[in-house]
């Protein structure tokens, strides 16, 4: 065999293996596109069971008139309308996130003593690379507690928390100031108070760690919460917050540092 046509072999063999590595890319970048279409599918179709459900006029319960008095019961917390039918499908969903004229308009999920489950599981707890919203394992997931933490993936499709980001510019957090936080009971209606950057530290840390403060019970860690993340805000919202007001915190990965995060800080509106 000449030079010449070693040369030649050669060079088919390179290109036949170039041609197997383009291939398999495109059929790994195929099923990617996919899993993301299929994942805002099944997205779509919860959201749209919670709107068919919430338009569905609630039974009226017809009132039975007694001779003889009856001693009133303490009512139970009645879950809303438009969340039944996906509570039956899905208990361990707790609430509906909803940021108007964003993708954000999502259920929430808690899963007891695990924070993970569902940032890589569907709403049929299939494997899912988008996930879905998380209410933190130390939370209360019937929405009482002082803070609600909700963990969210930073998706490139602008998916789950994928949005957040554009919070850093103080124009869209203006048009966009307002957050819907339903638990399973009640509507609830949130304004920001601060938006920062973070990150997860290590345990020797003496900095700001956010994601502490969770279970809050005095006015003392709730005022040092508030403070610390209005110094860390990116911009002045003018929004304040003060002890015996319910808070919300949203936080999602940001990438301008290790373990980076970007939190969303939010005060249940007055009177509401």
């Amino acid at each position: 065999m000449t030079q010449r046509r070693k040369k030649s072999r050669v060079k088919r063999l390179i290109l036949a293996q170039l041609y197997v590595l383009l291939l398999l890319m495109l059929v790994i970048l195929g099923l990617w596109i996919y899993k993301e279409y299929r994942s805002d599918k099944d997205i779509e179709a919860i959201q749209q069971m919670s709107r068919e459900a919430e338009a569905t006029p609630t039974p009226r319960v017809l009132q039975v008139k007694r001779d003889d008095p009856v001693p009133t019961p303490v009512p139970t917390p009645q879950i809303m309308q438009q969340y039944k039918e996906l509570h039956d499908k899905n208990p361990d969903m707790v609430g509906w996130l909803t940021i108007p004229d964003t993708p954000i308009d999502y259920p929430v999920m808690f899963k007891e003593g695990d924070n993970d489950h569902y940032l890589n599981h569907n709403f049929d707890g299939e494997d899912d690379v988008t996930g879905l919203l998380v209410l933190d394992k130390r939370c209360d997931p019937s929405g009482n507690g002082v803070n609600c933490l909700i963990h969210g993936h930073n998706m490139k499709s602008g998916a789950m928390f994928g949005s957040l980001k554009k919070y850093a510019q103080k124009e869209y957090y203006r048009e966009h100031s307002t957050i819907y936080y339903n638990t399973l009971y009640e509507e609830r209606i949130y304004d920001i108070i601060a938006v920062f950057r973070s990150q997860v530290y290590d345990e020797n840390t003496t900095s700001f760690e956010f994601y502490d403060y969770i279970q809050i019970d005095d006015e003392e860690a709730f005022d040092e919460y508030v403070q610390g993340a209005v110094a860390e805000s990116l911009y002045d919202t003018g929004i304040t917050a003060k002890w015996g007001d319910r808070l919300l915190t949203l936080s999602t990965c940001e990438y301008s540092k290790a373990n980076g995060r970007l939190v969303i800080l939010a005060r249940e509106r007055e009177g509401e």
